[in-house]
């Protein structure tokens, strides 16, 4: 039976990142495009209850969803797609999603969504330059998505990030744990009554995470948990 590879992302379904996926990962299996009509970047994993959500056919197995990327995956599951897929990927995204980024992250929101129906998935990240290497991002998450589907990497949930670097320029892959950041002045007010949220990154460079692969020019593959229970905490309350 041939593969069916549902691909989604945070950043709408006209940005370059899944274009790229569209167009590099056709020879895998039946491809099914179901992302945001418009940017949502963010949006963590919110999704849309009590209204109805627009779907908008833009092509073949292409669908434009006035709503967040969970929305996408779950509509997707379970309203277009004619049976489960094998596999979810989210992106490519431009710009990482390291350390806590996963719990903002829409684009991992997507892929996690997948997960939560025991759907194998993976979110992929490349960094945000001026030229940013697209050619990398799709060799890297072809050969990854290759590998889940014969089976070949254990996990639910993989979060990929990618240096923008020539292919040759990448020195490997790595297995990593999530890293850490907090922010320089993460509030701005900007009026009397209006604040503004960003600040400056303020990471904590740890052997073996997510951010030191990608610092040193490594692809960092993170698998994530849906469970969020600590265990440890669990055990000593009881």
């Amino acid at each position: 039976m041939k593969k069916i590879i549902l691909l989604s992302n945070d950043d709408g379904v006209e940005a370059r990142g899944i274009k790229v996926l569209m167009e590099g990962l056709a020879d895998l299996g039946t491809l099914y495009v179901v992302a945001p009509s418009d940017q949502m970047s963010g949006s963590s994993h919110s999704i849309t209850l009590g209204r109805e959500i627009e779907v908008i056919e833009r092509g073949e197995r292409i669908y434009a969803v006035r709503g967040t990327p969970a929305d996408c995956t779950l509509i997707a599951l379970f309203g277009l797609l004619p049976r489960k897929p094998d596999l979810v990927i989210s992106g490519i995204n431009l710009g990482y999603n390291l350390g806590e980024d996963v719990f903002y992250s829409g684009t991992v929101a997507a892929a996690r969504e997948g997960a939560l129906y025991g759907v194998r998935a993976m979110s992929v990240s490349i960094e945000d330059v001026e030229n940013p290497r697209w050619e990398t991002a799709l060799y890297f998450a072809k050969e990854l998505a290759k590998r889940i589907l014969r089976g070949e990497l254990g996990g639910r949930l993989l979060n990929v990030n990618i240096p923008s670097r020539r292919l040759e320029d990448i020195k490997g892959i790595r297995f990593t744990r999530l890293g850490t950041r907090s922010y320089r002045d993460p509030v701005e007010r900007v009026g009397s009554c209006r604040f503004k949220i960003g600040g400056e990154p303020m990471w904590k460079w740890e052997e073996g995470t997510d951010l030191e692969a990608v610092g040193g020019s490594f692809v960092s593959v993170t698998p994530l948990k849906v469970d969020l229970t600590d265990y440890e905490v669990l055990h000593e309350l009881e």
